[in-house]
């Protein structure tokens, strides 16, 4: 009987079959962060871009006075309408007479970028500015 009792502790001492669940469990939670913190960056990445992007066409648009870019609401507007797929509104845009030329016009976005992951907290604010002098 003792003998019996000895080679099933040695037995289950020995089996190693749930080694792998359990190194697996303690792996996952950090491989899942890593993983949604590279799909984050790269949300905010796009975000940056296409930011900068609307920024320098609507202060292009400006400085160059065409149709439906000459008074600052236009450029708002038409910031909005560059900024493809970002939730922004006209408010986020800021369009003043600059230094950047002899008459020039800049732009200024602020966006909130808020993480859609619950447990990666990006939330913090994305500038872009540009600056057009009007040709000569």
């Amino acid at each position: 009987m003792l003998r019996q009792r000895f080679r099933t502790r040695a037995r289950l001492l020995a089996d190693r079959s749930g080694a792998i669940a359990a190194e697996f469990a303690l792996v996952v939670p950090i491989l899942l962060l890593l993983t949604f913190s590279i799909i984050e960056f790269g949300r905010f990445m796009w975000t940056q871009n296409v930011l900068q992007s609307a920024v320098e066409d609507a202060a292009r648009c400006s400085a160059l006075n065409r149709p439906g870019c000459t008074t600052v609401a236009d450029v708002q507007t038409y910031a909005v309408s560059k900024a493809a797929g970002l939730p922004v509104t006209s408010d986020a845009f800021e369009v003043t007479d600059s230094v950047c030329g002899s008459s020039g016009k800049l732009v200024e976005a602020d966006y909130a970028f808020n993480s859609i992951v619950p447990f990666v907290p990006l939330n913090f604010s994305v500038t872009a500015r540009a600056c057009r002098p009007q040709p000569v």
